[in-house]
């Protein structure tokens, strides 16, 4: 019986929560404590160095040993944090939970890992397999200006930018920052899964068809697991409907990125009219 790991790499504001439920509830799942596990992304610094995990007070160690003697769930930022100690502990913690009966499937689905290079991609990837673990991976992409909107709304949330009315001097200032850039460059963990994993081994959807019923199916299909047509159907984001920009600046966050656009075109021929801000870097598509 195949034992999986569902490696997600987000993107961020594209769908990863959705996705790591909707496999974390199929029969034969288990994806553990945590929604997202930041084990990776801090060592890469810069903008991800705020998900390095605080070491827990001594008391928070005794307490968390002893839920754990108890068979109670692991606190989980104790969990987080021991997972970060040692790359061994995160591999053996998933291993643990697929070596239960009936588990065939767990995953670490978290959006910021959508910027780890090449060579932990593949640490990852050989840590499972020393443990007779596969791993497929999961990247899904969304509109960069309105992923970047999306972004910035939640950066206002959460108090790392000044709350604005929503209107374009603030996105101007936004989306050639570290941050939206470390968040926004597909192109880069597109050449960075390719170099490490098999075609096979690799799920691609644009955000904007992932709800469809097509959309469904092919996670389905990828990740093995019956169809749950009614999950989250949608709309398709038809690039007609625009993004309520000016076109100026839609445009000219769509040139500044069109490395992005122009490698997700060249995996996903379709995210050319799912994506509205690709009419201004990509070909308009034949009829």
């Amino acid at each position: 019986m195949t034992k999986t790991f569902f490696l997600g790499l987000g993107g961020q504001k594209c769908g990863s929560s959705w996705i790591q439920a909707y496999l974390a509830r199929q029969p034969g799942s288990d994806f553990g404590r945590l929604g997202e596990y930041q084990s990776w992304e801090h060592h890469s610094g810069g903008v991800f160095a705020r998900y390095r995990a605080p070491e827990p007070s001594t008391l928070g160690k005794l307490r968390a040993r002893a839920k754990i003697a108890l068979g109670a769930p692991e606190p989980a930022a104790h969990l987080r944090w021991r997972l970060q100690q040692d790359e061994n502990a995160y591999f053996d913690y998933f291993a643990g939970l697929l070596a239960q009966d009936g588990i065939t499937r767990t995953g670490d689905i978290t959006p910021s890992y959508a910027a780890l290079p090449a060579d932990t991609l593949a640490r990852i990837r050989d840590g499972f397999a020393s443990r007779g673990i596969a791993v497929k991976l999961l990247f899904s992409m969304r509109d960069p200006v309105d992923r970047l909107r999306s972004h910035m709304r939640m950066e206002m949330e959460k108090g790392r930018l000044p709350e604005a009315a929503e209107n374009e001097a603030p996105l101007r200032a936004f989306y050639a920052t570290p941050e939206a850039e470390a968040r926004s460059r597909y192109d880069l963990t597109l050449s960075a899964i390719e170099a490490v994993f098999d075609p096979g081994d690799v799920f691609l959807t644009p955000f904007e068809t992932l709800f469809t019923a097509n959309g469904i199916a092919d996670l389905s299909r990828f990740a093995d697991v019956a169809v749950d047509a009614q999950a989250g159907m949608r709309a398709v984001n038809s690039r007609a409907k625009g993004s309520g920009l000016s076109e100026d600046l839609e445009g000219e966050i769509a040139c500044h990125y069109a490395p992005v656009y122009e490698a997700a075109a060249l995996r996903l021929p379709q995210v050319a009219e799912a994506w509205p801000s690709a009419r201004f870097v990509l070909p308009p598509t034949s009829a």
